[in-house]
């Protein structure tokens, strides 16, 4: 609690865990302005937990209100949005999106013709 009287100083956040939404650290810390200060490390650099790439969802909320506030951390730096998977940035694809005829996986096997 804050005994000095008048307006007790900003205490920035030096940490965000992950989670949905994450958490800035220490408690009841100021998180940057806007995920341009989180990457550029304004006011200070905050240091992610876990350092590898946060998962699919997880974000931390900066000041800025809404998704354009949403950041996470991708196992090597700061990025805008939620998290969609260790080593990856970016917005993942919906659920309902269908598979493209890139992926092998999504190509269904051929079928023998019958009586060979």
């Amino acid at each position: 609690m804050w005994e000095g009287g008048g307006t007790p100083p900003v205490v920035h956040a030096t940490g965000a865990t992950a989670g949905v939404p994450g958490a800035w650290t220490p408690p009841g810390s100021t998180p940057p302005a806007t995920v341009a200060d989180l990457t550029a490390g304004t006011p200070n650099a905050v240091a992610a937990s876990p350092a590898t790439g946060w998962t699919v969802g997880q974000y931390v909320q900066t000041g800025t209100v809404g998704a354009a506030g949403q950041a996470h951390w991708s196992g090597t730096a700061w990025a805008a949005g939620v998290g969609v998977g260790a080593g990856t940035t970016g917005t993942p694809p919906p659920d309902d999106c269908p598979p493209t005829g890139d992926d092998p996986a999504a190509t269904p096997p051929k079928r023998k013709a019958a009586g060979r």
